[in-house]
Order: structure tokens, then sequence, then C-alpha cells
């Protein structure tokens, strides 16, 4: 899994979910024709978190 997060606005963030490198890839490159200057492709690397909670 591949996300692509692009500053949408002021305040604001598109956060987009890709399969394939290839795929994030292409957005990356119809993201930065239309303008957008900060965006940022990552690939999610699943993990397994274990929390404990006391009382």
């Amino acid at each position: 899994m591949y996300i692509v997060n692009a500053r949408n606005g002021l305040n604001s963030f598109m956060l987009t979910k890709f399969e394939h490198l290839d795929e994030a890839q292409e957005f990356v490159k119809e993201l930065y024709a239309a303008g957008h200057r900060d965006i940022f492709l990552s690939q999610e690397i699943p993990m397994k978190v274990k929390v404990t909670v006391e009382f």
C-alpha cells in the first residue's frame, strides 16, 4: 500500500491510498502538473502493536 499526502488548501490535506507504486507515482505527477507543490509519497508498513492499560 502506498499513500499520497498532498496539501489541499491552507489547513487541509488530501490522503489517497494506492495498491501499486506505479499508480501512486502517476497520481503524484498529475498533482504536480496541476500546481500542487507539497506532495508526499509514503509506503504503508504493517506493524503489530501491543497496548497494555493498567488501572
